[in-house]
C-alpha cells in the first residue's frame, strides 16, 4: 500500500532506518501559535498548511479547520517513517518528545509521548497519518463507534483528550496510512469544532491508491462514505 510516497514498513525496518536517521528525531522547544522567537530573539512566522485558509488540502486528503485557530506546527517529520504529522491547531504549546544520541557511525532515537501544555479553557489538536510499525493483518475490525456527517469512526475518550481514527478507503482500524484526530481540552465549544472537523474529512479518490483489504472484506475501493 502506498500513500505520500512512503511503503508501509515493518516495525524491524522502521527500527533500523530510525537508528540511521538518528538525528532527524530531536528534541525541542514548544513551538508557540503565533510563531517562536528564535535564537537571535526575532520572532518566526508560524507554519502555513497547504490548501487555503480554512481548508486543508494536500491533494491525498482534505479537511476544514476554523480559521480562528492559530496553527502551531505544520507537516512535521520528526517521527519519519513512524507517523506523519500534518498540523497541530491551538492555544497552548506542543513539540515532540525525541530523544537521540551515538557517534559518528552509530546511533540511537527514541520518541515518547509528545509535550503538550493546554492553558485554561484552552486546546491543542493534532492531526497526523500513522504509517510505521508492524504490518497489520486483515482481521475484519471494520465497526465504528462514532459517526459525524456521513464519516463513522473510531472514537477513544480520555480524561482531557478525544482521538478519532479515520479509516483509509479499503483498510480496517489499527492499520498503517490511517488518520487520527486527537483533541487536548476541556472546552466543550473547541471540542465542538474538532468534531466537525473530523466530520468534514475527505480522501481524494483520484490521487489515493487504495487500502490493505479490500478483498478480505468485500468491500470496493471506490468511494465510500465520507471520501470524495
Amino acid at each position: 500500500m502506498l500513500l505520500r510516497g512512503r511503503t508501509v514498513t515493518t516495525l524491524a525496518s522502521a527500527l533500523a532506518v530510525l537508528v540511521s536517521l538518528a538525528a532527524g528525531c530531536v528534541g525541542g522547544s514548544p513551538r508557540l501559535a503565533g510563531g517562536s522567537a528564535g535564537p537571535s530573539g526575532s520572532v518566526t512566522p508560524a507554519p502555513s498548511l497547504p490548501g487555503t485558509p480554512g481548508h486543508y488540502d494536500d491533494g491525498e486528503f482534505s479537511f476544514d479547520y476554523p480559521t480562528d485557530w492559530p496553527v502551531i506546527a505544520g507537516t512535521d517529520n520528526g517521527r519519519e517513517f513512524v507517523e506523519d504529522v500534518l498540523a497541530v491547531f491551538g492555544n497552548g504549546t506542543w513539540a515532540e518528545n525525541c530523544q537521540s544520541g551515538g557517534d559518528s557511525s552509530n546511533g540511537w532515537s527514541n520518541c515518547g509521548t509528545d509535550d503538550v501544555t493546554v492553558p485554561t479553557g484552552g486546546f491543542v489538536v493534532k492531526v497526523y497519518l500513522w504509517y510505521g510499525g508492524p504490518a497489520v493483518p486483515c482481521r475484519g475490525d471494520t465497526p465504528a463507534n462514532a459517526t459525524y456527517g456521513d464519516l463513522a469512526v473510531r472514537e477513544t475518550l480520555k480524561p482531557g483528550v478525544t482521538s478519532w481514527e479515520i479509516r483509509a478507503p479499503g483498510n480496517e482500524f489499527g492499520q498503517p496510512n490511517n488518520i487520527f484526530v486527537e483533541a487536548h481540552t476541556y472546552d466543550p465549544g473547541q471540542l465542538a469544532k474538532a468534531v466537525a472537523m473530523v466530520a468534514s474529512f475527505r480522501w481524494n479518490m483520484s490521487t489515493y491508491t487504495g487500502g490493505s483489504c479490500p478483498t478480505a472484506l468485500g468491500e470496493s475501493p471506490s468511494p465510500s462514505p465520507g471520501n470524495s
